[in-house]
């Protein structure tokens, strides 16, 4: 039962591999700010982070 479940683990993570390895020209892509937002009560700053993947070729 132990070689079993580790055969369907080690299966998995080779289709994992195979399958990702199509992405192998993904970059990361990440930007920071502020937000402002105005609303009836006033202004609002919200800093925000984001972090992408990009797949478009080179920079």
């Amino acid at each position: 039962m132990r070689f079993k479940k580790k055969r369907i683990v080690f299966a998995f993570i080779l289709l994992i591999i195979l399958t990702l390895s199509g992405c192998s020209n993904m970059r990361w892509g990440t930007s920071a700010g502020v937000s402002m937002d105005f609303g009836p009560n006033g202004p609002r700053v919200r800093p925000h982070m984001d972090v992408d993947l990009y797949s478009g070729g080179r920079f």
